[in-house]
């Protein structure tokens, strides 16, 4: 029988994210080396592997022990071609010029952003926790970019997604990075109708992804 010492060793407590396993596909190595030494120390990250070609990132994906795939936007699209194993994929860009033609890979949009301005200990720990809990992480620079963009082409007639009152509270809180759980306790509905009303949104907007609901919510002008 267990003592109480060994319990409370194998017990997690509720309110301490899971440590995450990291995959890195980055072909630059002064890139690469800075992610090294910024993933070597960063708490909460249990694995790292490092890969230099998509082969060798996909068969770390078939080990099921990632949860976020790292990649530059150079490899971007390779990668989201054959990402998988229920990895989360997060895409570092040098500004929001390459972001349009990610979430144009039908196969596998990104699942979140990280500028590489802020590539920092704690920009990083929080774009990839967000990520591998199923978070949106659109930096907020990135946001206002795109947001400039929308509204020169919303200059031109365009038909955008009806989104109802309730809809429209919750694209706020997605737009805000918030989970499932957190939109219900903010609305104060359960977490099935958070997730329907996730996946409405997710339906009008023509998105595969959270992420790309929130992008494409930004460039109709939904999202203030």
């Amino acid at each position: 029988m267990a003592n109480a010492d060994s319990i409370n060793q194998t017990v997690r407590p509720a309110d301490v994210p899971a440590p995450i396993g990291v995959a890195v596909l980055v072909g630059n190595e002064v890139t690469r080396r800075g992610l090294e030494s910024i993933l070597t120390d960063l708490p909460g990250v249990a694995e790292v592997s490092y890969h230099l070609g998509v082969a060798e990132a996909q068969a770390a994906l078939a080990t099921g022990r990632v949860d976020v795939l790292l990649v530059t936007s150079s490899a971007g699209r390779a990668a989201l071609s054959v990402a998988g194993g229920g990895a989360r994929v997060l895409v570092l860009v040098d500004d929001g010029s390459g972001v349009q033609e990610l979430f144009g890979v039908a196969a596998r949009p990104p699942d979140g952003i990280v500028l590489l301005a802020d590539l920092t200990p704690d920009g990083l720990a929080e774009a990839l926790h967000r990520t591998a809990t199923g978070q949106t992480h659109v930096p907020d620079r990135l946001a206002r970019e795109l947001m400039d963009q929308a509204r020169v082409e919303l200059s031109t007639p365009t038909h955008p997604a009806r989104l109802t009152a309730r809809e429209s509270e919750a694209m706020g809180l997605m737009a805000e990075g918030m989970s499932n759980k957190q939109i219900a306790g903010r609305l104060g509905i359960s977490s099935h109708g958070a997730k329907r009303l996730v996946a409405s949104l997710m339906l009008k907007l023509g998105s595969p992804n959270r992420t790309a609901a929130v992008v494409n919510a930004i460039k109709s002008g939904l999202v203030r």
